[in-house]
């Protein structure tokens, strides 16, 4: 199917060129697909803030999550209620229009081609699924718009998601220095990222930011505390407070603030749910707001009986792009 340029221009007279699409015109209605995602973070007791799933540095899009759509349009969009953000890659008869990938955000679309003078540019399918270095997942919806014309309006999209997650111990003040650990980014592909027992590296350069950090909610795996206990929790080399002139990290330095584990009793319920532990959820303020790149976060048992001293804490923490 071929298309004018300019009709004005022909009326007048004036020579005009023909321009062809891409592709043929698609008229099929718009089609939405949906994935659910494995976090690319986790909780595990031995590997703690290495607790990360495999991913490939060479490869824009997280391999196991890699799915092939053979679905033509000009636009891609992500629904907002999507959990995650997603990594696109348009083909063009089977081919990929850029050799790099496209980071949508939930409520973000993305019209490949453009429409360059009059002439639409749609594609013949895409690849998609999590970009390198994201440690969250969930679900996500992406809907390819099939014309030229089609538009989607999702104003104030911005959903609070999960970024990270991870298994913290908690220590005695005498064991901080040598267990300082890389554990608190907000830019991803994280720079500190390393993988498994061995400490395979998955580090990349940053694309992504947590534009808002919103909350954290930490659970003391104990399924009871007879006695409160003060923990600190410490920052090291900071992106906020510990970077020099240079933009080189200030190692020699920490700041920190104190949470309280109240007092419980074990649930006292039989069967699967007999293990409960407590949550406490921290809403804005340093501890969500602060971000570590280079640098991380101690627990600290700082109350006079010791009693979360080695104790785990799980970790996950939620913010919007």
């Amino acid at each position: 199917m071929t298309t004018l340029a300019n009709f004005s221009r022909l009326a007048r007279g004036e020579s005009v060129a023909v321009q062809h699409n891409i592709l043929p015109d698609t008229k099929s209605p718009g089609v939405a697909v949906s994935a659910l995602f494995v976090h690319q973070s986790y909780f595990d007791s031995t590997l703690l803030e290495k607790a990360l799933l495999i991913q490939s540095v060479n490869e824009p899009i997280v391999g196991s999550t890699l799915k092939n759509e053979q679905l033509g349009g000009y636009a891609l969009a992500l629904h907002p209620s999507s959990q995650t953000p997603v990594a696109v890659q348009p083909l063009v008869g089977g081919q990929a229009a850029s050799p790099q990938a496209v980071i949508l955000r939930p409520g973000q679309i993305f019209r490949p081609n453009g429409r360059p003078d009059g002439l639409a540019g749609n594609f013949s399918g895409f690849r998609w699924g999590l970009p390198f270095g994201w440690l969250g997942g969930g679900l996500a919806t992406l809907y390819v718009l099939p014309s030229a014309d089609a538009e989607v309006h999702w104003p104030g999209a911005s959903p609070e998601i999960i970024f990270h997650r991870q298994r913290m111990q908690i220590l005695a003040p005498a064991s901080v220095a040598a267990a300082a650990s890389k554990n608190w980014p907000l830019r991803f592909p994280w720079t500190q990222a390393v993988r498994g027992s061995t400490s395979i590296s998955q580090a990349g350069a940053a694309i992504v930011g947590i534009a808002e950090p919103t909350r954290v909610i930490m659970s003391l795996r104990l399924t009871s505390l007879a006695t409160a206990s003060d923990m600190r929790i410490v920052f090291q080399e900071t992106n906020d407070f510990d970077l020099d002139s240079t933009g080189a990290v200030i190692a020699a330095q920490a700041r920190f603030i104190d949470q309280t584990w109240g007092t419980y009793a074990a649930s006292g319920i039989t069967g699967n749910l007999n293990t409960a532990y407590p949550l406490m959820e921290i809403l804005g303020g340093p501890v969500s707001r602060l971000a570590a790149d280079d640098g991380g976060v101690a627990l600290v048992d700082i109350s006079a009986g010791g009693l979360i001293t080695n104790a785990y804490v799980d970790v996950t923490r939620y913010g919007k792009l």
